[in-house]
């Protein structure tokens, strides 16, 4: 189903973490209706999550916003402190990092939804 409102997630505002404000940034943009794509918020293993198409391009992980881009440009952000390394199940996901800055999150969270989309990861 596609994000018709900005349901907030369980917390009140001051309580949220930094990626979880920063979800909830990215669920607003994608359900005002200058957004042309079709994103839908989606939960995927208890955690919420924006999907393109029915793939994953963000999500939410024990408070913490995880992106999906190309693993050159995940290698960029982590050497820059952007973002860190994601692991899952103690598996380095190359294509995955935890985003730790909210600088233009927006144009971050495009980048990872067109690379997504595009079907090249």
């Amino acid at each position: 189903m596609m994000i018709a409102s900005t349901s907030e997630i369980k917390k009140g505002d001051s309580a949220l973490s930094h990626g979880e404000k920063s979800f909830t940034k990215l669920v607003s943009f994608y359900a005002t209706p200058h957004t042309e794509y079709p994103v839908e918020r989606a939960t995927l293993f208890g955690f919420d999550c924006l999907r393109i198409n029915g793939k994953v391009f963000a999500k939410l992980h024990n408070g913490h916003l995880v992106m999906k881009l190309p693993a050159n440009r995940i290698t960029a952000l982590v050497e820059s402190g952007q973002a860190s390394s994601y692991e899952l199940r103690g598996r380095l996901m190359k294509e995955w990092g935890v985003i730790s800055t909210s600088k233009d999150i927006v144009s971050l969270a495009e980048e990872a939804r067109a690379f997504t989309e595009s079907g090249k990861s």
